[in-house]
């Protein structure tokens, strides 16, 4: 990729992206309609991101990249409901619209599913090992556990339910998938 724009460029660049992923969807957005919305030059889209795909990506990394550090409630429970009541908080905004969107995207778009798996999910492992890690420190689950079905089941939850539209992703739900879900996959022996 060719150098992208300076800083304030970028993030305009960005937010328009995003403005119109949530208002148009990935298959209907141009890159000169992003240009149009962010006040920039064509040849300086195309310089900075010469494919949609490349521009998008970049945008997701923007908005959704890096790791983050998971609640600390003192209680496996209680970082588990934490977590899972941000899930369900960002997968009912605007953001987790256009995340369903581009996971939709994603599937004709191997590049695109990439990025969204190394932004979404590989980057938030870490956050889940913390939760139990702490955990086994504290003697909730044994040495043995490990964070790796934790993460694949509580996406999956989540993706389901955002997808499928049955119910909604609130409260009720969490407490349900971490009392009848989570903690019992968790405490499982090895």
């Amino acid at each position: 990729m060719s150098p992208t724009p300076k800083p304030g460029r970028r993030d305009a660049i960005c937010e328009a992206v995003f403005e119109l992923l949530g208002e148009v969807g990935y298959d209907r957005m141009s890159m000169d309609a992003v240009a149009a919305r962010a006040r920039a030059s064509k040849a300086t889209i195309y310089r900075g991101w010469p494919t949609k795909p490349d521009l998008v990506m970049d945008a997701f990394e923007h908005r959704f990249g890096g790791s983050f550090e998971p609640q600390d409630t003192g209680s496996l429970r209680g970082d588990l409901m934490a977590l899972l009541t941000a899930a369900c908080s960002f997968a009912n905004s605007p953001d987790g619209d256009v995340m369903t969107g581009l996971m939709t995207a994603a599937t004709r778009n191997p590049e695109l599913a990439e990025t969204i798996r190394r932004c979404a999910y590989e980057a938030k492992q870490s956050a889940y090992d913390t939760i139990v890690r702490r955990a086994v420190e504290r003697g909730e689950l044994p040495h043995c556990a490990t964070a790796e079905l934790l993460h694949e089941i509580l996406h999956a939850m989540v993706l389901n339910r955002t997808m499928w539209r049955e119910a909604p992703l609130d409260e009720s739900f969490a407490t349900r998938m971490v009392d009848r879900v989570l903690l019992p996959v968790l405490r499982q022996p090895a």
